[in-house]
């Protein structure tokens, strides 16, 4: 990872940071929605900035950002940031970036504080190209389910404040936190299944000797699969919903995003 990019990284943790509190802010005093206009802004500038240090590691180093778990990482944080924004702006799912800007933060301050590196990633990717769209697609997949958390937490507040006589103004209605949250899974899983069925079949017929027939990263998706597949059961083919399937994508995404960022790959030398 080259200076250039470590420094612009740390400028979008930074501005991660301050979209977080200024949406934390706004969520408190309802009144000011200057904040929550300072807040996006400053969570699409993050995303900007992060955008401008990917491009710059790739132009000074002409290393892929999937060889390298700090630049995967804030390349999905830019899809996401700019998806939740784009779904905030053009949608019926009003202040996404509630959760999205601490969602970011979090996950962008991980890999700079414990930076893991796959070594040998890149010459695989050079050699065996398919395995970097497996990557890509999974990482969609990831997308889907980042945006279904947002939508599944933001229910959970709702629902809580509702048993409390009261729903909160600046969150969207149940129904379009409940709507947003099923779509967003729905084409996670679709790209998820894609990815991690092209993942299984790389691991029972890997060229080479890159990857153990035991590999955790591959195997440890499962429950995230299982998890997600039980939610899009039992909220689209049985009609169920409440609070019960919303935990299901919190687990699923929790599981999900321990598997990306604690997991390593057990490549063999």
């Amino acid at each position: 990872m080259t200076t250039a990019c470590m420094l612009f990284l740390c400028g979008s943790l930074l501005l991660y940071l301050v979209a977080t509190l200024l949406f934390q802010v706004q969520f408190l005093l309802l009144n000011r929605t200057s904040l929550h206009v300072w807040g996006g802004r400053a969570l699409l500038l993050g995303a900007v900035v992060s955008a401008i240090g990917l491009g710059l590691h790739f132009f000074f180093s002409r290393l892929s950002p999937l060889a390298n778990m700090l630049s995967m990482i804030s390349l999905l944080l830019v899809v996401v940031v700019m998806t939740g924004l784009a779904a905030e702006r053009w949608s019926r799912v009003p202040n996404v970036g509630l959760v999205v800007a601490p969602l970011a933060f979090l996950s962008m301050l991980y890999p700079l504080l414990m930076p893991v590196r796959f070594e040998g990633a890149e010459s695989v990717l050079l050699q065996f190209p398919w395995l970097g769209v497996h990557v890509l697609v999974t990482l969609l997949g990831y997308v889907g389910f980042a945006l279904a958390f947002c939508g599944a937490v933001i229910y959970l507040i709702q629902m809580r404040m509702l048993k409390q006589g009261q729903l909160h103004r600046y969150l969207p209605a149940l129904d379009t936190a409940g709507d947003a949250t099923f779509y967003a899974a729905g084409a996670g899983f679709s790209f998820f299944t894609v990815g991690l069925a092209m993942g299984v079949m790389w691991l029972f017929d890997t060229p080479g000797e890159f990857l153990g027939s035991r590999d955790p990263k591959i195997w440890m998706a499962l429950p995230t699969w299982v998890l997600f597949a039980a939610y899009l059961y039992a909220r689209g083919i049985r009609h169920q919903h409440g609070s019960r399937l919303k935990w299901l994508v919190v687990v699923g995404f929790i599981s999900a995003a321990a598997n990306l960022l604690g997991v390593r790959h057990q490549f063999i030398n």
